[in-house]
């Protein structure tokens, strides 16, 4: 049971307890060892009754500094958990003063105890989490033993139909909060009936879910990403069998990289057309390809293009938009043919112009 008890969180009980009640406080291992004190000179020193305190399971007061060694007057309390005597809680002072304090004392350890319990299962749930995540991503099953230990413990069914889910941070957003977001992200994943899911430096977190959780909870998911819009983005990956969830994974990165830097939050692989296709192009090729198309036009004339593609190539449509007489509009066009070389009234022509826009 020595493990248990780490240093920090020894030295955390004794000054809490100092805290509440102002005096020195020790806190004592089962062989006797005092292993974290208010009174850093008395750290490493042999405290004999704080051991026969742990021997006999029961508290000891001392009235005297010179009675035994190690040991200053004041009271010395065990710390039980799970049954067994874990530490002893020695509190230096007068025992009618101490005596005061010694149940705070040892509700005050038992809750620290009980909060360090619940941190570490957490801690080692999390851990089996990413786990999971990396295998899919890597599409890594090798140990599998451990593997299909923690498909049971998260009732993943592996021949089941699934869905991998990205969760982008907007690099503006605060990572020192980054904490109180992965508390909304569990939440949301709990509406869902989800357990698997990590999150993934430095500002991703992934999960994976049922494709059926999917289909009947979209409203959940507009939702979230709704209620944070500019915080972060949602993309929903391919339906795949669980061996192959790492495609989905990967179309769920497609998918999200294909609202980056627009207004949406949430995007489905399903819904992606053309995006499919420019994922495999690079950015350096996707800028260069707008330098080569638009590079000439003022922003203005771009503008005007995406009014005049978004209006279906309607001359009418266009006017009406932007307040203008139909002839303006087409000296408009003209005068974008002449500076390009390429007629934006021109289907084909018109195809490249209007990729160049949406690289």
């Amino acid at each position: 049971m020595k493990s248990l008890i780490r240093h920090h969180l020894a030295q955390q009980m004794v000054d809490t307890i100092h805290d509440v009640c102002g005096y020195n406080i020790n806190f004592i291992s089962p062989e006797g060892k005092i292993t974290a004190s208010t009174d850093p000179e008395r750290i490493g020193m042999f405290h004999e009754v704080g051991k026969k305190a742990a021997q006999s399971g029961e508290t000891i007061e001392v009235d005297s500094d010179e009675d035994y060694s190690g040991t200053r007057k004041g009271i010395n309390i065990p710390i039980y958990y799970h049954s067994s005597v874990i530490a002893v809680i020695g509190i230096t002072a007068e025992p009618s003063e101490a005596r005061k304090y010694a149940h705070l004392a040892e509700r005050i350890s038992a809750l620290l105890l009980h909060e360090q319990e619940i941190g570490e299962r957490y801690r080692n749930i999390d851990e089996r989490r990413a786990y999971l995540i990396r295998c899919i991503q890597n599409e890594d099953f090798e140990n599998r033993e451990y593997f299909d230990s923690c498909l049971s413990e998260f009732h993943i069914d592996p021949k089941g139909r699934y869905r991998m889910v990205c969760i982008e941070i907007n690099t503006r957003y605060n990572l020192v909060n980054i904490s109180l977001l992965e508390q909304k992200v569990r939440a949301f994943f709990d509406r869902l009936g989800e357990e698997v899911y990590t999150y993934i430096y430095p500002n991703r977190f992934a999960g994976l879910i049922r494709s059926q959780a999917y289909d009947s909870h979209q409203s959940v998911f507009a939702g979230f990403a709704s209620d944070h819009h500019q915080i972060l983005k949602l993309s929903v990956g391919s339906d795949k069998s669980f061996e192959k969830c790492g495609d989905s994974w990967r179309d769920a990165v497609i998918a999200i990289s294909s609202i980056r830097g627009s207004s949406q939050d949430l995007v489905a692989f399903d819904d992606l057309k053309l995006e499919i296709l420019l994922s495999g192009i690079s950015g350096t090729a996707r800028e260069e390809y707008r330098k080569k198309m638009l590079g000439d036009l003022k922003p203005a004339e771009v503008e005007f293009l995406k009014t005049y593609y978004d209006s279906d190539m309607s001359l009418k449509a266009v006017a009406a938009k932007l307040f203008l007489h139909v002839n303006t509009v087409q000296q408009r066009l003209n005068r974008i043919a002449e500076k390009t070389g390429m007629n934006p009234r021109n289907f084909r022509d018109a195809v490249l112009f209007w990729l160049a826009m949406n690289v």
